[in-house]
């Protein structure tokens, strides 16, 4: 500041954020400011009173020679001289991105080898790899017929793997080292008969061009650093945060049928409806026409074990980075600890931003039950620990879970309990249906139905839903229902398809007629780290019986609002329905209670809560107008 009149404001390799906040700095002080600061530390070699600003592409590799330059008027070098003293230049051009600095330093690389050893065919593909935009526009009539360089079909085989060959040629180069590994596996897997000696190509060629990955995320890491030294140096100066209030929400689920699901679409609806900074980051083979959603191809995809109508997607972890590296999130929050909550744990890390995470799923304890095995539970606790200690922040929906949190080992000053509510439009006793059981049931004649509404997997406890049903199966005046679908609902229904309605999986009205149109509410599921399905049936009119483990029970204060079953224990669910059975009085003050307990828990005012803790609040409208678009 007491030193410069010029500055290079635009550098080839360095951030636009970077930029952005070196001209607010410079536009920051005044020529009171600037005498200030001479005085107080006795120096000023300034000529004149403002700053001006030049650029250029700072290219050490050849491949972005004058993609950042400083224009002034003039038709000598003597003319530019005079601007530069006077101070009429400008900075134009691309800013720097780590994309383009790595490929800068890979051909450096590459030329300083190929002038100490002989790199054959290797040599050939790397130099018509970084020369392949120009080089793929010069290919003739004569090179279809007769074929181009087995480097160049290779090159073009890898780039058109997953996309399209661009002519920007940092944006091939990019997508060659990222789709290496998804081409090597179409070609294994497109293989015919086995063959070892390709296969052993394949992989070894694979092992060669992972090296540059390291590299990228080497200089993602350096690049970002460089940003958030800028952005501290801001925070210094002006007191506040350099934020454009931009938040990446990754997930694993947010078509599927489950909990987590429907919470990441609820939440979708809002930021639209709000306008709210947030983009949703998923993996998808399907294209996705949704401006909050950003959904990345997978390159392998299989569907879950016990779970076949569940995919699991492994996107390309270097295209995700270089996504939210380009669009300056402040936040990334992690709804899920599948492959894109892993992928966003790293992203955070090596790009220095906040992390965020929720504790939706009982993930330790399903693996335990899945498998029979304590070490599977062990394994899934250490994976989850290791994961969820990353973090800045864990959203955690119940108290029960944030003790079991804290006894894992995560930071309780990391922790913040977060509530839901029910929609209570959607979910109402209004929706009473006295018809709506005899569509799904010819032999229903008006008996009181004892309901359970979820996943329909074993997890969920439903074979004490079924020893209940067992209990009480006598009885002619009440019926139990299972609405959902689910890994174990085959299994269940070729049991007792004659004997428990079965509606499968339900949505809109008819979801919330069958809560409306239950007696009872029989949840006995004891992974539940949450359990919005039983504030649904409380404000629907139904009475809920649950179990006394997980989240579920944190609703329900025992002959208030509610039944909470010791040790989920069938005998006792059994006596309390007959006890209600017969004491119509009592079901309707416990009755009333609910519907009044999950009237208070307003869904929208809740969810807006949960919004400002994943984003650390730091997330704004996407119409808000942004400090430096004005510079």
């Amino acid at each position: 500041m007491l030193l410069f009149d010029n500055w290079e404001l635009l550098n080839g390799t360095r951030s636009k954020t970077s930029s952005i906040i070196t001209k607010k700095i410079a536009k920051k002080y005044s020529k009171l400011d600037i005498e200030r600061l001479a005085n107080k530390y006795n120096m000023y070699k300034r000529r004149r009173d403002f700053i001006s600003f030049t650029g250029g592409s700072d290219d050490h590799g050849g491949l972005d020679l004058g993609y950042g330059y400083t224009m002034a008027e003039g038709s000598s070098v003597e003319d530019l001289k005079i601007a530069i003293e006077d101070g009429n230049t400008k900075a134009e051009g691309l800013h720097g991105n780590p994309k383009r600095l790595t490929h800068m330093v890979m051909n450096i690389a590459k030329e300083g080898l190929k002038q100490r050893y002989s790199l054959g065919n290797l040599g050939f593909l790397l130099d018509t790899l970084f020369a392949y935009a120009e080089s793929s526009s010069k290919y003739s009539f004569l090179d279809s017929i007769l074929g181009k360089s087995a480097a160049a079909n290779i090159i073009e085989n890898v780039i058109n793997s997953n996309g399209f060959i661009s002519e920007n040629n940092h944006d091939n180069i990019f997508q060659f080292f990222s789709n290496i590994i998804p081409y090597t596996i179409k070609q294994i897997t497109s293989m015919k008969n086995f063959d070892f000696d390709k296969i052993s190509s394949y992989i070894g060629k694979t092992m060669i061009f992972l090296l540059p990955n390291i590299m990228y995320l080497s200089v993602y890491k350096q690049r970002a650093d460089e940003k958030n030294i800028s952005k501290r140096f801001y925070k210094e100066i002006f007191n506040e945060e350099h934020e454009e209030g931009k938040v990446a929400y990754f997930t694993d689920t947010i078509f599927d049928i489950n909990g987590v699901a429907r919470t990441t679409q609820k939440l979708l609806d809002i930021a639209k409806e709000e306008s709210l900074n947030i983009k949703f980051i998923i993996s998808d083979e399907r294209p996705i026409e949704d401006p909050l959603i950003k959904s990345f191809k997978p390159i392998v995809s299989f569907a879950l074990p016990e779970y076949e109508h569940l995919t699991v997607n492994i996107p390309n972890l270097l295209e995700i980075l270089d996504y939210i590296e380009s669009e300056n999130f402040d936040v990334i929050y992690v709804a899920t600890p599948g492959i894109l909550g892993v992928y966003g744990s790293i992203i955070a890390k090596v790009l220095g931003l906040p992390l965020v995470m929720a504790y939706h799923t009982d993930f330790p304890e399903y693996a335990r039950r899945y498998t029979n095995e304590p070490y599977a539970q062990e394994i899934a606790e250490i994976f989850m620990k290791a994961l969820y200690k990353m973090s800045n922040r864990v959203l955690v929906p119940s108290i029960s879970y944030y003790e079991k949190l804290k006894n894992l080992g995560i930071n309780k000053e990391n922790l913040v309990i977060f509530k839901r509510g029910v929609n209570k439009e959607k979910f109402s006793p209004s929706f009473k249906d006295e018809a709506f059981w005899k569509r799904f049931d010819p032999t229903y004649r008006g008996e009181k139905v004892i309901t359970y509404v979820g996943r329909v997997a074993k997890e969920k406890d439903l074979d004490v839903f079924i020893e209940v049903f067992e209990l009480l199966k006598e009885k002619r005046d009440i019926k139990f229902a299972i609405v959902g679908d689910g890994p174990y609902k085959y299994e269940l229904y070729q049991t007792y398809k004659d004997k428990v309605i079965f509606t499968g999986f339900l949505e809109g009205v008819d979801l919330s007629k069958a809560y409306a149109n239950s007696y009872i509410f029989l949840f006995p599921s004891t992974t539940e780290t949450f359990g919005n399905v039983v504030l649904e049936a409380m404000a629907s009119g139904s009475v809920s019986l649950v179990s006394d483990k997980g989240g579920a029970m944190e609703h329900i204060k025992y002959g208030i609002n509610g039944f909470v079953i010791e040790q989920n224990n069938p005998k006792e669910y059994k006596n309390i329905i007959m006890f209600l059975l017969e004491d119509e009085k009592l079901y309707n003050n416990v009755r009333k209670n609910a519907i009044e307990y999950a009237n208070i828990l307003d869904e929208r005012e809740l969810f807006m809560n949960m919004i400002n803790y994943l984003s650390l609040g730091k997330v704004k409208a996407s119409t808000q107008e942004l400090a430096y678009e004005n510079t």
